[in-house]
């Protein structure tokens, strides 16, 4: 009877493993990619990768923060990428390269439609610097957000939304004020743009603006006010809206994205 007994106990023993072994295999919800939130990376004009991977490589010192793609946009809109997915990174990290050193609002869809497509990514961030910043904020306000993942936060550095320093003879931007809503009193073509649209931006997003001021109104290259006229286009819709000034060694235009370490705190403190 004992030896009956231990027969069956490894029969039974034997059907339980087969039965495990046969089982439908149900996708972890972290290998859908589902419950991750890329940030997307765009430089200013005559920038490039160089402008953003000290930002990428400080951010990726934090668990849960990655560098996995990088996408490189020629002249003609035509896009590469290198680097691979990772379904067990919390928060990938994108760099958007335009080889032209132009940043183009046109051509951030084609990659945010190959993202939502490719690894079923519902929402995002976006992070720009100078030109990169001007980029995000067009594309905010104007493009087709039909087939996009969800801005969700938006991070703008040393934006020059109502222009930059020796833009033109006609309007000096360092002299334009702002009255109590953020609103300049003289408006370049592209904000007047920006203003002409800004009912469009998407409503429920948190908007972060960086900005340097070295102690004349400026950070070198971009007036404060230029930045802070952000202010007067997003916030009627913004989830909330925020402003971090760099007066410190490294408020200077450029340094705000090099191993800028009140920047980069700011930044992870935001998008964690």
């Amino acid at each position: 009877m004992k030896k009956i007994i231990a027969v069956l106990s490894l029969i039974a023993i034997a059907l339980g493993m087969l039965l495990i072994a046969t089982k439908p295999r149900v996708l972890d919800k972290k290998s859908t990619g589902n419950y991750q939130t890329p940030t997307l990376f765009v430089h200013g004009y005559g920038g490039g990768y160089g402008s953003e991977k000290n930002m990428i490589s400080d951010l990726s010192q934090h668990a849960g923060f990655r560098q996995v793609l990088r996408y490189n946009i020629d002249r003609n809109g035509n896009i590469s990428s290198s680097g691979h997915w990772q379904a067990d990174v919390k928060h990938p990290l994108i760099a958007m390269v335009f080889n032209d050193g132009r940043p183009n609002d046109k051509y951030l869809s084609p990659i945010l439609s190959r993202i939502k497509k490719d690894y079923k990514i519902k929402a995002f961030n976006a992070v720009g610097h100078s030109g990169g910043a001007t980029a995000w904020v067009n594309w905010a306000v104007t493009a087709d957000k039909e087939e996009m993942p969800e801005l969700q936060r938006l991070v703008t550095i040393a934006g020059p939304f109502n222009g930059f320093m020796g833009m033109s003879e006609k309007t000096d931007v360092a002299t334009i004020k702002l009255d109590s809503d953020g609103k300049p009193d003289t408006m370049i073509d592209a904000y007047k743009h920006l203003n002409d649209n800004k009912d469009n931006f998407p409503k429920n997003i948190d908007v972060l603006k960086i900005f340097g001021d070295t102690g004349k109104g400026s950070d070198g290259v971009v007036p404060v006010n230029s930045v802070r006229s952000l202010r007067y286009i997003v916030e009627q819709n913004a989830k909330s809206y925020t402003e971090q000034e760099v007066k410190n060694s490294k408020s200077q235009h450029s340094k705000l994205h090099q191993h800028n370490p009140l920047v980069n705190q700011v930044l992870y403190n935001f998008l964690k």
